[in-house]
Formats: C-alpha cells, sequence, structure tokens
C-alpha cells in the first residue's frame, strides 16, 4: 500500500466499524464475492456500472452460490428490504469517490445506480478505485460535480454501517441501511 490516501481510508473506515481490503483489479471479484458469502449473504443487487462486468463480479457471485441481480431489479419493496426472498442480502456500488480522512463513500444516484442500493440491504460492499480516493469531501463533491460529468440525481454520503442514537442514546446498528459495510479498494 505506497498510496498514503489508501492507507488512511482503510484507517478511517475501521473507526467507523467497516471493513476494506486492497486487491488489484484481477483479484477483485473474488475478493468482494468472498466476503460476501463470509457474511451469509444468499442476493446481492449490483449496481449497473461497467466495472462491475470488467471485474466479472456477477460470474464470482454464482461461483459462490449467491444469486447476482443488476440494479434496476423486478424485486418488490418487501424483497429489497428483506422482508421476503432472502434476508441477508447486498447491495453493491461503485462510488463516484472516497473521502480518506472520513472513511466516506460518495455514492451518486443514476438509473443503473439506485438510491436504495446501499440502504435496503443488510450489507454493503463497495468498488472502489483507488484513484477515486481524494483527502476532503470538499474535494470529493468538486470532483462529483465537475464540469462534464453527469450530475447525479441525488448524492449520499455513506461512513460505514447505519447508526442510530435516537431512541434513549443507545446506539443501534441498521437503523437507516446496512448492517455491515466493506469496502474493496482496487489497485
Amino acid at each position: 500500500m505506497t498510496d498514503p490516501l489508501v492507507g488512511e481510508l482503510v484507517a478511517s473506515l475501521a473507526r467507523r466499524k467497516a471493513s476494506a481490503q486492497v486487491v488489484p483489479a484481477a483479484e477483485a471479484a473474488r475478493a468482494a464475492a468472498r466476503a460476501m458469502a463470509d457474511a451469509g449473504v444468499a442476493r446481492a443487487v449490483l449496481a449497473d456500472d461497467p466495472l462491475v462486468g470488467d471485474i466479472g463480479l456477477p460470474d464470482a457471485l454464482r461461483r459462490e452460490g449467491i444469486e447476482a441481480l443488476l440494479w434496476p431489479t423486478a424485486l418488490s419493496r418487501r424483497e429489497m428490504l428483506g422482508l421476503e426472498g432472502p434476508e441477508d442480502s447486498c447491495g453493491v456500488t461503485v462510488p463516484r469517490m472516497a473521502v480518506a480522512e472520513r472513511g466516506t463513500a460518495v455514492l451518486g444516484a443514476s438509473p443503473g445506480h439506485g438510491r436504495g442500493i446501499d440502504v435496503t440491504n443488510r450489507h454493503h460492499v463497495a468498488l472502489l478505485p483507488a484513484g477515486r480516493i481524494v483527502r476532503t469531501l470538499a474535494e470529493a463533491l468538486a470532483r462529483t460535480f465537475a464540469d462534464g460529468h453527469p450530475v447525479p440525481s441525488a448524492v449520499s454520503l455513506v461512513s460505514g454501517p447505519s447508526r442510530s442514537s435516537d431512541i434513549e442514546k443507545i446506539s443501534t446498528l441498521g437503523a437507516h441501511g446496512a448492517l455491515s459495510e466493506h469496502v474493496v479498494i482496487i489497485t
């Protein structure tokens, strides 16, 4: 890990109770599929992003016995939430950028990258090319909204598993999104 931003992101993710691994592109699909299999995932909803196909993730998931569906899916909202069908599902995103100092993935919604992919599934795996890591949120947003890039219909900032302390200040995981987050940093 020679890029200091990669190391800083990995450390920030760990502080936020997320996990990460740094892998070459040739190992990215296997690493992501293995992380999902280890978490007991039965179904993965994949962002319709060229990177997903380029690394061969659908085939790697099938080899692990995990159902792979591209976004948008024909699943009902109840199925997306794990209320019907497999409870252990995973949303796979491709962040536009990541913020090293905060361990934050910047997700931009588009027709192939639904707003709910990281929120409606029990697990979240982000496929992150290392070149998309910047130090600050200001840099990430400037690049996300730079001239020439399609403007997303919504932007989500995801910093680890979902948590809330709304009720009696008791920290609860998964209140507003995934219970776990794993970032596969692709070098």
